[in-house]
């Protein structure tokens, strides 16, 4: 195993290469061997390549493992950092790593072998509400989580009251399933000790002898009693790579336009970047690579960086002097960790204080709202500037300094809060399920108390078509509600707003329906939205300083910046699915091919279900192809052949005497679109009827814990959150059709057809039991995943494109 890891990671010299710590051959052996961990070491300690090595080499070595890994991060800055630094020797390994980020949705689906992610996108797939892609779409990303390795980088940053509790009853309900690492440099140890117990598994502490092998790095502390400026940046900076890390974006534009007139005016030509999370992705990125350059290990650059808390986990850069706000112990060492990072290096850390002039400025670590005295986290704030204040100037940053401030500042909070939330976790169980049974999960409560809205900048509404992607700005919700609140506009102006809107969905399920845009009439309206339109008479945007809001709405500046369209229409046009002519056998031949060709990307996830049912995994193969093969019966309904012959008759002008699974469709067409929506062409549902009528036969057929998933993953393979069927009434031929599609399987249901309307609720209710959520989640990812590949697939071929196998490889 570690000349494995050698191999692996050769740091590029004929003659050396990386040995492993001893504490990451551990970590791979006990993760191998079925254990969950928890994870304690300091920054650069290697924690990424720790968590990542378990997976390499079980794939290597053929050994049963996991079938993806769902590595998840707080901040979309380090998932971006860590894919774009460990994404070469993954690639060279035969491994696929993804990138899926609000800003970033290149794997909406979690196809990826190595998904880098956030957190906040990890837990809004387990509760049904995924950021990538549609709530119909739900029960795709959280299939990704059967058969999973889920790594959890920095879980302290989980808050208390929302992301952690969520996140423990995932670990709950799916440790059968799924594999968990947790990782952590500042968490404190009765934290770290009820983590182990809820997930029955172990913890991991780094040695002192390998602590010593990190201790080469020499940094040394300073508390300034001031608030840092412009003038101390300038001041302070004496060549070198210095980080400056301020805990609000306004802030951080400031100190930009202060020090670069200071440098213009001393003369002194100085590379000097912003990043935060107020810019469009493409200048995020930009600079991203710069830091990474600049910043590097063995980089001799000389440059100035002046970020946000986007850059203080994770993210393996070095700075020669570190200037930072103050902020909580935990996080301040975080920050610590970028400067002097590698071994043999020295730097220097200088803490500023918040005050200034008798005001405390807090934010975003403490709500104003909260009496002072009742405020764990203003007692945080001052318990950090308090053990600052006592340590001698240039004190030597150590292990065990790091540890006494994170138990001193920390600890007794942390263990208020732990026990609190293992106490009301059965609360946190009950909302989880509810919302997995009704789909109205509320994010605010379950992930984020403070989420974010994405703000297109643009003075023509009717131009924007969110099928383009048009660059965005992502902010906190709130803060853009208090900036609209500061407009101080008479109601006149509200009523006559053009300057300030929100998207207006079509209330169908069609996707290739465009969304219209409305002007709001109130600053409460973009609390229930998730992206907003401003004009560029509120919305400036620089590339170097990001988005700056402006009240006076007069001032604009010729040829503003607006955000530009990053798909083409053509291609926008295409992701509105069309479809082209299939009968009902072909389709479901099709569908079952794939899916079985696509068997091994599930192999984890079948053992461990197999294990968990008490059958073979042949036989789990044989239930996914099932369900595969019977997921259209609905569309044997005499109203949907009904609709769908007389379409192609009809409108197509082409002869038609098969039972159809799929017409001709054109969605860039809007003559079809329209046409398409006349009730006389447009078929009634068939996913939740083809189920209804499969009922008797499945729960016959089966153990109630195999049927109700399969009948789950069936009425809901166009909708997550399907559970209303209409009346059913079968074609001549569609029990032949049936047989037909199950060729080579042992089962000849019958269909029953259904003259009432029904509900699925009881079905739906199986859901609160974790072998049937997962197995529900498993099959629905497999079949909706063949769906939409063989449609993909259909519309190459008759493109002229025939590399249908490629694409599947």
């Amino acid at each position: 195993m570690r000349d494995l890891f050698s191999k692996l990671f050769n740091s590029g010299s004929a003659n050396t290469t990386v040995e492993p710590y001893p504490y990451q051959i551990k970590v791979a052996e006990l993760l191998l061997q079925s254990r969950n961990l928890v994870l304690t070491a300091p920054t650069g300690a290697g924690k990424t390549w720790a968590a990542l090595f378990p997976f390499l080499y079980a794939s290597k070595q053929k050994k049963d493992f996991a079938d993806r890994v769902i590595y998840c991060l707080p901040l979309r800055t380090l998932a971006s950092s860590l894919y774009e630094s460990t994404k070469e020797t993954l690639t060279q390994q035969g491994i696929t790593p993804t990138l899926q980020m609000g800003n970033q949705p290149n794997d909406r689906l979690f196809q990826g072998d190595v998904i880098f992610t956030t957190i906040d996108q990890l837990l809004s797939a387990y509760i049904g509400l995924p950021f990538g892609t549609s709530k119909a779409a739900a029960n795709i990303p959280a299939g990704a989580l059967i058969g999973a390795y889920v790594v959890i980088d920095e879980f302290h940053l989980l808050s208390y009251t929302e992301a952690l509790p969520t996140f423990l009853d995932m670990m709950k309900r799916l440790h059968p399933y799924t594999r968990f690492l947790l990782m952590t440099a500042t968490s404190p140890e009765p934290v770290v000790s009820a983590l182990v117990t809820h997930l029955d598994g172990m913890s991991l502490e780094l040695r002192s002898a390998e602590l010593n092998k990190l201790s080469t790095r020499k940094r040394s502390l300073y508390w300034r009693d001031k608030r840092m400026s412009g003038q101390d940046i300038a001041d302070r900076h004496q060549g070198g790579r210095t980080l400056v890390i301020v805990n609000e974006v306004k802030r951080a534009q400031s100190l930009y336009f202060e020090l670069a007139d200071i440098l213009e005016n001393q003369g002194r030509s100085i590379e000097v970047h912003v990043l935060h999370s107020r810019m469009f992705p493409n200048h995020r990125e930009e600079v991203e690579s710069w830091v990474t350059q600049a910043f590097s290990r063995d980089s001799e650059k000389e440059a100035i960086l002046i970020a946000t808390q986007v850059v203080e986990a994770g993210l393996d850069i070095s700075a020669t002097l570190l200037l930072t706000d103050l902020c909580p112990a935990n996080a301040l060492l975080q920050r610590v960790g970028r400067c002097a990072r590698f071994a043999n290096q020295e730097g220097t850390v200088e803490v500023y204080s918040l005050r200034e002039g008798g005001v405390e400025h807090f934010l975003p670590y403490v709500s104003p709202q909260r009496k002072k005295e009742e405020n764990d986290d203003y007692q945080i704030m001052l318990g950090t500037e308090r053990a600052l204040k006592e340590l001698e100037p240039g004190t030597i940053i150590t292990h065990e300094l790091e540890k006494q401030l994170i138990e001193t500042v920390h600890g007794e909070i942390d263990r208020k809060r732990i026990a609190l939330v293992m106490h009301d976790l059965f609360l946190r169980e009950d909302q989880v399920t509810r919302a997995l049974i009704r789909g109205d999960a509320e994010m605010g409560e379950l992930v984020r108390a403070i989420d974010n809205v994405s703000i297109i900048i643009h003075h023509s509404p009717e131009e924007v078509d969110l099928h383009q992607e048009p660059e965005r700005v992502s902010m906190g919700r709130r803060g853009l509600y208090f900036f609209l609140s500061s407009l101080e506009w008479a109601k006149e102006e509200w009523e006559n707003n053009q300057l300030i809107f929100v998207p207006q969905f079509p209330d169908d399920q069609d996707i290739s329906a465009r969304v219209t845009w409305k002007p709001i009439q109130s600053p409460k309206e973009v609390l229930a939205h998730m992206t907003v339109l401003l004009s560029p008479k509120l919305a400036k945007y620089d590339p170097v300083v990001g988005l700056q809001l402006r009240q006076d709405s007069q001032d604009q500046e010729t040829n503003e910046r607006v955000s530009e369209f990053l798909e083409s229409g053509q291609k926008a046009a295409f992701q509105r699915f069309s479809y082209k002519r299939e009968t009902y056998l072909e389709h479901v031949q099709e569908i079952r091919r794939i899916n079985q060709h696509e068997r091994e990307k599930y192999l984890q996830a079948t053992n461990i279900l197999s294990k968990r049912f008490r059958m073979t995994p042949d036989k789990m193969e044989e239930i996914a192809d099932l369900v595969t093969a019977l997921h259209d019966v609905g569309k044997l309904n005499v109203e949907v052949q009904r609709k769908m012959r007389r379409w192609q008759t009809e409108y197509k002008q082409k002869a038609e005497l098969e039972l159809l699974a799929h017409t001709d469709f054109d969605a860039t067409n809007p003559e079809e679109l329209a046409a398409y929506r006349i009730g006389k062409y447009r078929p009634p549902h068939h996913a939740v009827e083809g189920a209804v009528a499969l009922q008797e036969w499945c729960g016959k057929t089966f153990d109630r814990k195999v049927a109700v998933p399969l009948l789950l993953a069936i009425m809901r393979h166009h909708n997550a959150y399907s559970k209303e069927s209409d009346t059913i009434v079968f074609c001549k031929g569609a029990r032949e059709h049936v047989l037909k599609s199950l060729q080579g399987l042992p089962y000849e249901p019958f269909l029953k057809p259904q003259t009432i309307q029904h509900r699925m609720d009881e079905l739906v209710s199986w859901l609160r039991n974790s072998d049937v959520l997962a197995m529900y989640w498993y099959l629905s990812r497999r079949l909706r995943l063949a769906d939409r590949a063989s449609q993909q697939l259909k519309n190459q071929k008759n493109d002229g494109k025939e590399e249908a196998d490629d694409w599947l490889s």
